[in-house]
């Protein structure tokens, strides 16, 4: 799981959970906070009632009736005296018979009679009576209060809350979810960003490096210490460039001297015929040796280069003029050379870089073509690019060798016999050449059928 989609996940979880906590503390308050008010209500209610039946020998009995059924509007109400004798009982009271449950703090009972009854703006569903019974002493005389009030269902009530707080939790988690994405991606975008660039580094652009925010945060410092291991890697790698130049420029000269002296040696009518054979055999592998150092040499050269010498010139000229240098060669093989070459393709290159990126792949496509085969070279313009396809008849490359064929010194196994000579070097040094002009190359091939390198250039 990515990084993004582990902290969106975690910090919804964890807004999730917050919310949900929050929301049952409000919910069970929710659910409390009415029996408080109606337990207010209703005391208030009872010490009035007490209070006006306290009175009423002063007043008179039809003055007392009277009071007591206007202060019992809407309410269920029986007071008692402290011998439990009924001393009033509300209309209400009259027509709803109500269960007392003594030493219970509240308790409500519930009703088959609509609380539109009651209260006419309220609809048909059934009423419950929330009860309350008090203990109250006016004047020194205990009177026991039992009173209730109907209220709506509150099992639909808390239904309701319950599917409001639900809905509310799905929207909140939904917000949070959209919402922590959008900033896990703020907060991992110089991180990508970095991911990016540090991908677009390879061995050609190692001059670049990760830009420094200079927040000072550990983004930053992850910054400096890539960019750190960026100049110990060009410092080892310009190193080892330069080594390999100065080694291969060294070793050229007495190889060169070597050559001269056998030449030299053999040229003597006088010499044993074995001592001849064994002089040619080590000439050759002299020869190897002098080439195989100067395509290191060529090689260094081309690794230090930024940017070519470019020139404008025709391409498919250059192409037929190096083909010509190739005619004996493929006679003495019996191969076919087809050139599909149309006008004049006009190319901004180095163009020494360019005939020998046409050498090379010229002379791997006849050196490893079967004795009469054929050579196919194709050059096209389209969208800004100019496109050179160089194709040969023979066993073809393998799936797994045509990933590394541009490595350095890498050979594939049928191309490893000292019959074909080579060094391992000519493609590698092709690709580079390539790239310094922003080109690309590809090989397609097939067993037994063409190999085909296509080299694509802007125009």
């Amino acid at each position: 799981m990515k990084i993004r989609n582990r902290i969106t996940l975690w910090v919804s979880l964890a807004g999730v959970i917050s919310t949900t906590v929050l929301s049952l503390i409000v919910f069970l308050w929710g659910l409390e906070t009415p029996y408080e008010f109606l337990d207010q209500e209703l005391e208030i209610r009872a010490h009035t009632l007490v209070e006006e039946l306290a009175r009423a020998p002063k007043q008179g009995i039809g003055v007392e009736k009277e009071s007591l059924e206007h202060f019992s509007h809407l309410y269920w109400v029986r007071i008692y005296d402290a011998g439990q004798q009924l001393l009033f009982s509300s209309q209400m009271a009259e027509e709803i018979p109500l269960p007392m449950k003594a030493g219970v703090h509240g308790y409500l009972v519930n009703t088959d009679i609509p609380i539109k009854r009651f209260y006419a703006e309220e609809s048909d569903e059934a009423a419950g009576f929330w009860n309350r019974i008090f203990t109250i002493t006016v004047q020194g005389t205990p009177y026991m209060v039992h009173v209730a009030r109907p209220v709506e269902s509150i099992v639909g009530e808390s239904i309701e809350s319950a599917v409001m707080i639900g809905s509310a939790l799905l929207a909140t988690a939904l917000i949070l979810i959209a919402v922590s994405y959008q900033v896990a991606g703020k907060i991992l975008h110089p991180v990508q960003e970095i991911n990016r660039l540090a991908a677009a580094i390879n061995a050609n652009t190692l001059e670049n490096r990760i830009p420094v925010a200079g927040n000072g945060d550990e983004i930053d410092a992850l910054a400096v210490t890539l960019n750190q291991m960026f100049n110990r890697l060009q410092y080892s790698f310009l190193r080892q460039k330069e080594f390999v130049a100065n080694a291969s420029h060294e070793l050229k000269t007495p190889i060169t001297l070597l050559r001269l002296s056998m030449e030299e040696t053999l040229q003597d009518e006088s010499l044993p015929v074995n001592l001849q054979e064994k002089l040619l055999a080590q000439e050759r592998s002299l020869a190897r040796i002098s080439q195989l150092v100067k395509s290191l040499l060529d090689l260094s050269r081309l690794e230090l280069i930024e940017l070519p010498e470019k020139e404008t010139f025709c391409l498919n000229t250059l192409i037929a003029d190096v083909a010509e240098n190739f005619q004996v060669l493929m006679q003495d093989q019996r191969l076919t050379f087809q050139g599909e070459l149309q006008g004049c393709l006009s190319l901004h290159a180095d163009q020494e870089m360019i005939r020998r990126v046409l050498i090379n792949l010229l002379d791997n496509a006849i050196r490893y073509n079967l004795p009469g085969g054929q050579v196919l070279c194709q050059t096209s313009g389209e969208a800004g690019t100019v496109t050179l396809t160089i194709a040969n008849t023979g066993p073809g490359i393998g799936k797994q060798d045509q990933a590394r064929i541009f490595d350095q010194f890498y050979r594939c196994e049928q191309s490893r016999s000292t019959v074909h000579g080579g060094s391992g070097l000519g493609l590698t040094i092709v690709k580079r050449i390539v790239e310094l002009h922003g080109g690309t190359i590809a090989v397609e091939s097939e067993p037994q059928a063409w190999t085909k390198f296509k080299v694509v250039f802007p125009a």
